[in-house]
């Protein structure tokens, strides 16, 4: 690996890692279940980001330093590592040949290797064989990956303005307020004792929300570049998950005292909400990755890594 910082390099490293501290400290995380006083932090819909901006490696660094500053037990310690793989496995998918001294491979190469090793790592654990159909979330990443392969890089070099005067997609957004309708109906599903519809409101209502924008600002936004970001962050967000996962699995006996039983029943509690937790991840590392690496690119700040 021949990487070259520069002092741009460290210094936008070094604000994406602050920008990790802050929103763990001021946005509230996602209770985990079984776990008192610890929860999922939104800096994992960020980490995504600071890969396809910062390159690979710096953003691993970015995500890794940002969760270990703010660590404040031996588990916050170790799933720093959580959302360096995350920035790691984006900024590989969006990169379309990687160059390592001599060799010369596919970014999603990388990343299809990652995800599968830690799939694998899952079905090495005895929770993971016994509860085999989890990792549906991460099986659907790596078909992502396989499938979109060097397709993904590509739409995420293309981004720009299409050029041409504003024209709105009313399409797009009668489909956005059709999307913010159902997440609203999904909400009031409890009252009917459909309570696991009602989990996927919120993520509805922020899918719902970014239609009805690239509704109003119609052709100024690339829709393959708005699908590359969304592929992307999706994989690299359940990378984390899985990270976060054997992580659990490991130390959950000898930092709580968890069995594998009690670690099992956690799990089987925690799908429905994972999923939807995931997916807004996922919606937000979008709405706020299609914004801020436009305007990077505009300012001449966007780091190329090959």
């Amino acid at each position: 690996m021949n990487l070259k910082l520069s002092s741009r390099d460290v210094a936008l490293m070094a604000v994406f890692a602050a920008l990790s501290v802050i929103v763990v400290k001021v946005v509230p995380g996602i209770p985990i279940i079984g776990l008192s006083n610890a929860s999922i932090k939104f800096d994992a819909a960020l980490a995504p980001i600071y890969g396809m901006i910062l390159g690979p490696y710096l953003g691993f660094l970015a995500g890794l330093v940002g969760g270990l500053i703010v660590a404040d037990q031996p588990f916050s310690v170790l799933t720093s590592l959580a959302t360096a793989i995350s920035a790691f496995v984006a900024g590989f998918l969006v990169q379309r040949v990687h160059a390592s001294e001599e060799k010369r491979i596919h970014g999603w190469m990388i990343a299809s290797a990652v995800v599968g090793l830690l799939i694998i790592g899952w079905y090495a654990t005895l929770v993971g064989r016994l509860f085999p159909f989890y990792p549906i979330l991460h099986l659907a990443g790596l078909f992502i990956i396989l499938v979109g392969r060097g397709k993904i890089a590509k739409a995420f070099e293309k981004e720009g303005e299409s050029g041409g005067s504003w024209q709105p997609k009313p399409y797009v957004l009668l489909f956005g307020i059709l999307v913010f309708v159902l997440g609203y109906i999904f909400s009031k599903l409890h009252l009917v004792q459909v309570e696991i519809l009602s989990y996927f409101s919120l993520p509805l209502y922020l899918a719902g929300g970014v239609a009805i924008v690239y509704g109003l600002l119609g052709s100024r936004i690339r829709e393959k570049f708005v699908l590359a970001i969304a592929l992307a962050s999706y994989c690299s967000v359940i990378a984390d998950h899985m990270v976060g996962n054997l992580m659990f699995i490991q130390f959950a006996e000898p930092f709580w005292g968890m069995s594998t039983e009690i670690v099992l029943i956690a799990f089987r509690e925690a799908a429905p909400v994972s999923v939807v937790e995931r997916l807004l991840f996922t919606t937000i590392a979008t709405i706020v990755g299609v914004g801020l690496i436009s305007s990077i690119r505009r300012a001449g700040l966007y780091l190329k890594k090959e």
